[in-house]
C-alpha cells in the first residue's frame, strides 16, 4: 500500500522560511514573484557510519529536522545567498557571487574562497550552480541566464553528526534542478551543444552534491548522507550499498520498534582530522592488501590483473583478511614509507602526507569488520519483523541487533579513532537502561562527537528512560543533550513547490 506524502509547504521548517523571507527580506524578494521552495531531511545513521567510502551495506533514518531552500530569479546575473541561521548585526548573513565568476574559477581557487571565514556555509549552495555547470546541466557563463536569490533555513544542528551540509546540498540541489526544469532538459557538449538526454535521477542528484562537498568545500565526505536526504522514507531504514551506491529495498522497523538519537552537543566535522586521517588510513590498507594479493598471484605463477576487492574493502571476507592479509598491515605506517613502498591510493578525496603517522591496521580492522556487523544488523531486524511481536524469543533477537551496535561503536572508538567521552557515557547509559526497552547504541556518521542512535521500543518506558538519560547526562557533562525522536520524507519524494 503506498503512503501518503506529506505536502511540501506543510513540512517543517518551510512554513518558517517561507514567512521569514516576506518579513526579512521583502527588499531582496520580490513579492510580485514566485518564489519556489524545497526542503530535505537530516539523516540518522543507524549502522555502516564511516565504512560507506569502502563499500559497506549502510543502514540510515531521515529525520524530521531539515533544511529548506527559497529560491527566486534576479534581474542580474548574480547569485545572492542569504541564511536564516547565521546573522550579522541583525541582518542574515549574505554571500553575493556573480554567476560567471561560478563557471570560470577552477574548483580549487573556489574552494579557497569558501573557506575565507564565513564563507563556508555558501559553498554548499553556490557549489550546486556550479557542479550542475560543470555536468552540463546549465551554462553559468551565459548572459541570458538570469541571477538567482536562495535564502537558507535549517533545523539540522551542525556539528551533531546528522547530515547539515547534505541536506543544505540536497534541498539546494532540488530547488536549482526544478527552477531550471532540468529532470528533462538535453546535456550540453564541450562546444555547447545539446547532444543526448541525461536523465536526473535521485542517485544523480546525490552524486553531484557529494561532488559539491567534495570538490567545492573540500569535506571527504561518502555518498551515504546525500542518497539518506535524497531517497530516504518516514518510519523506514535506507538501505544501500556503498559500490558506489546500489540502492535496496527499504528496511521496515519491527512492529513496536524504532529508531531514535541523542545529540551528545559535541560537535563533529568530516573536515576533521582524524576523520579524513582514518579514511585515509583505510584506503592505505587496501592498497598494501592489494599489493599482497599480487605477490600471492606472483607466487603461484599467476598475474593479478584487477582488483579482486573491485576497489572497496567491504568486499573483503573477513576470514580472508585475518589469515591472509592482516599480518602484513602495519599498525602504524608514515605516510612518506607509504608512498615510497606502494605509491598512491586510488581515493580522490584524501591526500597521503609524508610526515603524518597514519594508524592502517586499525582502520582496516575498522572497515572489514564493520561491513559484516551491518549484514548481520540487518538479518537480526529482518527476522524480528517477521516474528509476532508477542513471541518471548523476538528479544532476544532484537538483543542482538542491538550488541552489533555496541560492537560498532567500540570499534570506532578503539580502531577508527573516532570516539569521544560523551558518546561513550550516553552508550553505558543507554546499556544501564536495557530492560526498560532499549537494545543498543553507537557513535554516528564521522564519529568525535555528534549523535549517538539507539535502538528501542515504542513504548512509555522507553520514552521515560531516554528522560533519564538525557537528565543524567547533562547532570555529569554540564551539556545539554538533544533527542531526536521523528522522521520525514526524503527530498526527491516531496519535490519542490512554488508559492
Amino acid at each position: 500500500m503506498s503512503r501518503r506524502v506529506p505536502e511540501l509547504l506543510s513540512l517543517d521548517p518551510v512554513p518558517t522560511l517561507r514567512a521569514r523571507v516576506c518579513a526579512e527580506l521583502s527588499a531582496q524578494f520580490d513579492p510580485a514573484r514566485p518564489i519556489r521552495f524545497s526542503r530535505a531531511p537530516g539523516r540518522l545513521d543507524v549502522m555502516g557510519g564511516i565504512a560507506d567510502y569502502t563499500g559497506s551495506l549502510v543502514c540510515e533514518a531521515t529525520l524530521d529536522r531539515a533544511a529548506a531552500v527559497a529560491l527566486q530569479e534576479r534581474d542580474d546575473h548574480e547569485v545572492q545567498i542569504f541564511s536564516f541561521n547565521l546573522y550579522d548585526e541583525h541582518q542574515p548573513f549574505t554571500f553575493r557571487m556573480p554567476l560567471a565568476a561560478l563557471a570560470e574559477h577552477s574548483a580549487e581557487a573556489l574552494r579557497k574562497e569558501f573557506n575565507q571565514p564565513g564563507r563556508k556555509w555558501a559553498g554548499y549552495l553556490a557549489g550546486c550552480l556550479r557542479v550542475l555547470h560543470e555536468n552540463g546541466y546549465i551554462d553559468l557563463s551565459d548572459t541570458n541566464i538570469k541571477g538567482l536569490n536562495l535564502a537558507l533555513y535549517s533545523t539540522v544542528p551542525l556539528g551533531a553528526g546528522v547530515s547539515s551540509s547534505a541536506a543544505i546540498e540536497v534541498a539546494t540541489m532540488m530547488n536549482l534542478i526544478e527552477h531550471f526544469d532540468l529532470s528533462s532538459s538535453p546535456q550540453r557538449g564541450e562546444e555547447g551543444d545539446a547532444i543526448h538526454q541525461t536523465p536526473i535521477t535521485p542517485l544523480r542528484v546525490a552524486a553531484m552534491c557529494q561532488s559539491v562537498e567534495n570538490r567545492i568545500v573540500g569535506d571527504p565526505c561518502g555518498i551515504m548522507d546525500q542518497v539518506s536526504s535524497c531517497c530516504g522514507e518516514a518510519g523506514s531504514l535506507l538501505r544501500m550499498i556503498c559500490q558506489p551506491h546500489e540502492l535496496l529495498p527499504a528496511l521496515h522497523l519491527p512492529s513496536g520498534i524504532r529508531v531514535i538519537g541523542i545529540n551528545s552537543s559535541v560537535k563533529h566535522s568530516v573536515g576533521g582530522g582524524m576523520y579524513g586521517r582514518t579514511r585515509c588510513a583505510a584506503f592505505m590498507g587496501h592498497k598494501i592488501i592489494l599489493d599482497k594479493m599480487r605477490d600471492i598471484g606472483r607466487a603461484g605463477g599467476q598475474t593479478l590483473d584487477r582488483d579482486p576487492m573491485n576497489g572497496y574493502l567491504a568486499n573483503l571476507d573477513p576470514e580472508d583478511y585475518k589469515k591472509l592479509f592482516r599480518p602484513y598491515i602495519p599498525e602504524y605506517l608514515t605516510g612518506a614509507e607509504f608512498i615510497a613502498k606502494h605509491g598512491d591510493t586510488i581515493d580522490a578525496a584524501t591526500r597521503v602526507e609524508p610526515d603524518v603517522n597514519y594508524h592502517i591496521q586499525h582502520a582496516v580492522d575498522h572497515h572489514v569488520l564493520e561491513a559484516r556487523r551491518v549484514k548481520l544488523f540487518v538479518e537480526f531486524l529482518e527476522e524480528a519483523a517477521a516474528m509476532n511481536p508477542a513471541d518471548p524469543d523476538r528479544k532476544g533477537v532484537l538483543d542482538k541487533a542491538g550488541h552489533l551496535m555496541y560492537a560498532s561503536h567500540l570499534s570506532y572508538t578503539n580502531d577508527a579513532m573516532l570516539g569521544a567521552d560523551e558518546c561513550d557515557l550516553l552508550v553505558k547509559l543507554v546499556r544501564d537502561r536495557e530492560p526498560a526497552g532499549l537494545y543498543g547504541a553507537k557513535i554516528t556518521g564521522g564519529g568525535s562527537g555528534g549523535t549517538v542512535a539507539i535502538l528501542a521500543n515504542a513504548s512509555a518506558s522507553a520514552d521515560r528512560a531516554i528522560a533519564e538519560i538525557m537528565a543524567e547526562y547533562q547532570s555529569q557533562t554540564g551539556k545539554k543533550p538533544e533527542a531526536f525522536l521523528g522522521s520525514s520524507p526524503g527530498a526527491w519524494q516531496v519535490r519542490t513547490m512554488v508559492s
